[in-house]
């Protein structure tokens, strides 16, 4: 999960719409856009130079499962298998109206502790993750930036 938790999270500091996406964000302005090859299964990924990530996952919900399916099947794989502990859970609403939920959780490693949030959009055909995460004391400085960003998000 160290390695997931490195990984996560990214945009960039313009509106991404296009390029396959089915959603629109808009990034941080002081975060770098990674390139596609660098991105590893994000369809969007950005970092800070202190390693505070975001991105944006799309996945196709084959099986129609909604919202709290969603959650769940997530919360238990980071509590069960990764070691995190979920520290506050709550809805989120984009400035363009549409209502997600937001997973906020911790993890201790190496005398640090980390951050790591995943917001999720469902729809009919769609999983949206948002991902965000970093070293505690990093994170905690970019978090207006991080919470300002997920509340561009707009599924296409």
């Amino acid at each position: 999960m160290r390695t997931q938790l490195k990984l996560a999270l990214a945009l960039a500091s313009l509106v991404f719409v296009g390029c396959g996406n089915h959603f629109a964000i808009t990034a941080p302005t002081n975060f770098a856009t990674l390139r596609e090859a660098d991105r590893n299964g994000y369809q969007m990924r950005a970092t800070t130079a202190d390693g505070v990530v975001l991105g944006v996952r799309e996945i196709e919900n084959d099986t129609h499962a909604n919202q709290a399916f969603w959650a769940t099947a997530i919360r238990n794989r980071l509590e069960r298998a990764g070691g995190y502990a979920l520290v506050s859970e709550s809805e989120v609403r984009t400035t363009q109206g549409d209502t997600g939920l937001q997973l906020r959780f911790g993890r201790d490693e190496n005398n640090q502790t980390y951050d790591y949030w995943l917001t999720l959009f469902v729809t009919n055909d769609r999983i949206f993750i948002i991902e965000a995460g970093g070293r505690r004391t990093r994170f905690e400085a970019e978090r207006p930036n991080v919470e300002a960003s997920i509340a561009t998000f707009h599924p296409s």
